[in-house]
């Protein structure tokens, strides 16, 4: 009996022996736990910090489009020369030469060179022009020629005729939107146009009253105007259905741009683009 006592004694006593070791070990986990926690927490933090610092960096908040325009004005009439690209789809045809396509060079204020495909006689032939001051020539079946009533790059440089003043001449602009252009951000802004203002560009001949839809995109960092698409009539013949898209790029690089020596020479233009 004796031993049985002392034997439930020393469990007795090794249970009582093991309890502070048991509560220091479960204080130890307790602090490792709020280590951790802790831990995590600042980890989510940080977490959720730098992906409100992606989602700044990768969108802005759309500027005043009013501003925007006449950014675009200021900018475009400090450019010295640009590449453009001129596509349009359903052109009138009673123009004297209507420019179904065209892709050239403008050094302002007064130099064009260009490759085009134009509807001559209700045919589509390939042409070459070429633009100085008052001077227009036309390099058509083989030979040169003087003409008028072509693209005038006096004209498109001019602020009261020109790119500028048809930005300028936006009706009830809507909210810019992004979108890019060859892979260029820009601001999308929509409006409206009445067509005489393109007139400088297209000879005019829209009916009377009539109202272009008018869409352009402004370069977010240089504010500079890298496309320009205008639905409906701007010239004679044109219907709603006409769509001319405008496409500038190479701002400010170098282009020569001469007068063909003698009739039956070719200037050094790249080949004709097909719209």
């Amino acid at each position: 009996m004796r031993s049985e006592r002392t034997a439930i004694r020393s469990q007795g006593r090794s249970h009582q022996a093991e309890e502070p070791g048991a509560r220091k070990g479960h204080h130890y986990i307790s602090v490792y736990q709020i280590k951790c926690d802790s831990l995590l927490a600042g980890l989510l933090f940080l977490l959720m910090l730098l992906l409100a610092a992606c989602g700044d960096s990768g969108s802005s908040a759309a500027p005043d489009a009013n501003q925007l325009i006449k950014d675009a004005q200021a900018a475009i009439q400090r450019v010295t020369s640009y590449h453009f690209k001129l596509v349009t789809a359903n052109v009138g045809t009673e123009a004297k030469l209507p420019i179904v396509g065209a892709e050239g060079d403008i050094v302002v204020p007064d130099k064009l060179k260009a490759n085009a495909n134009a509807l001559f006689l209700g045919n589509l032939v390939q042409v070459q022009i070429i633009a100085i001051g008052n001077q227009q020539y036309i390099l058509l079946f083989g030979a040169w020629q003087a003409t008028t009533g072509l693209l005038d790059p006096r004209t498109l440089s001019d602020p009261q005729k020109g790119v500028a003043s048809i930005l300028g001449h936006i009706q009830n602009p809507g909210t810019p939107t992004d979108s890019t252009v060859g892979g260029r951000p820009c601001w999308q802004i929509n409006g409206k146009l009445d067509p005489v203002y393109l007139a400088g560009i297209t000879g005019g001949g829209a009916p009377a009253g009539s109202t272009d839809t008018i869409s352009s995109c402004i370069g977010k960092t240089d504010k500079l105007p890298y496309q320009i698409i205008i639905k409906g009539p701007a010239a004679t013949g044109d219907t709603d259905k006409t769509v001319r898209t405008f496409t500038l790029s190479n701002f400010g690089e170098q282009a020569t741009i001469e007068a063909p020596i003698a009739p039956a020479s070719t200037p050094s233009l790249t080949p004709s683009v097909t719209p």
